[in-house]
């Protein structure tokens, strides 16, 4: 994913289409070119995207509600009709900077979108543009959309933890569900799962909204809130932080948590079916640390604890019974 310190990255790009389509017979140009390709990893594909952008302006029909954009891509039509090179070049030239103005915003946008996923049993460490940096937790999938003036990350399904790069002019938020939670300059854990969403504020503090409140819930440290689908939020309670954030270091944590719940959980880092002979198993408590990646040890665990027994099946689910 290309990722530019700031928006004159594609502005840039834009100005050297537009030289190089201009001067593509100089030398001098050429050169510079580059030199300027050879300056920065991002230069490249900076300029491939601005280039196409160019190309679809030359091809493609304005859209309604953008005068703008639809008469500079007239502007430009016109110029390249002509074979003259003096009046209409730079006409021309006049109709790709309106369209750098109209266009800029879009394609550094798209320069700073990306998906990122895990699978099951994997973690993912990502730094974004600004420095903040999230931790995707088992099967997870969320989308970066950063524009000019926001910051925002649509968390689809699974957990992850943020570290926000503090920018006031810049506006950081997290979309799941229902749900929006903006930072405040801070660190907190997200978990979309089984139709929950539950966010935690390990520093800082978070606004919580949602499409059914009110108002917005401000969230300090030590605090946690959920709410459903629909954006229905339970109170605010404190949270135990280790346990929380557990998973970063490869474990789970319960303290008198349903066996039901237990092998829901466990079911999140590893393809294999869990089972219960007896239903009236899933009642039972259990309490204790637990290896999220090795499930032989963590049924190994709870077989010790509890008056079950683990036993695999031949279609390779594993089922708990007495």
């Amino acid at each position: 994913m290309i990722k530019p310190t700031d928006p004159n990255l594609v502005e840039e790009a834009s100005r050297w289409v537009l030289k190089m389509r201009e001067n593509a017979g100089s030398a001098t140009e050429r050169r510079a070119f580059q030199a300027w390709l050879a300056a920065d990893p991002r230069h490249l594909p900076a300029y491939r995207h601005a280039e196409s952008v160019w190309n679809s302006f030359d091809a493609s029909e304005p859209t309604a509600g953008e005068p703008l954009l639809a008469n500079a891509r007239c502007q430009f039509r016109e110029a390249r009709k002509q074979n003259q090179r003096s009046r209409h070049a730079r006409l021309r030239r006049s109709a790709l900077v309106v369209l750098l103005a109209v266009s800029a915003p879009l394609a550094w946008q798209w320069l700073n979108s990306a998906e990122y996923r895990t699978g099951k049993g994997q973690r993912l460490a990502i730094t974004l543009s600004d420095g903040s940096q999230i931790e995707l937790n088992t099967d997870t999938r969320l989308l970066v959309n950063y524009a000019w003036q926001t910051r925002q990350i649509i968390l689809e399904r699974g957990e992850a933890q943020f570290t926000v790069a503090h920018d006031p002019q810049k506006p950081f938020e997290v979309v799941a569900a229902a749900g929006k939670i903006r930072d405040i300059g801070t660190r907190f854990n997200v978990c979309h799962w089984q139709g929950r969403i539950a966010v935690s504020v390990l520093e800082g503090e978070v606004d919580v909204s949602t499409a059914s409140s009110t108002h917005s819930e401000r969230l300090a440290a030590g605090n946690q809130i959920s709410y459903d689908p629909r954006g229905t939020m339970a109170r605010q309670t404190v949270f135990d932080a280790a346990a929380v954030t557990a998973w970063r270091k490869d474990l789970l944590v319960f303290d008198k948590v349903s066996l039901t719940d237990v092998l829901a959980q466990l079911s999140r880092y590893h393809d294999v079916e869990l089972k219960l002979a007896d239903p009236t198993l899933g009642a039972m408590k259990v309490s204790g640390d637990f290896p999220s990646k090795d499930l032989a040890a963590a049924l190994a665990v709870i077989a010790a604890a509890l008056p079950v027994k683990v036993a695999p099946e031949s279609s390779g689910a594993i089922v708990l019974k007495r």
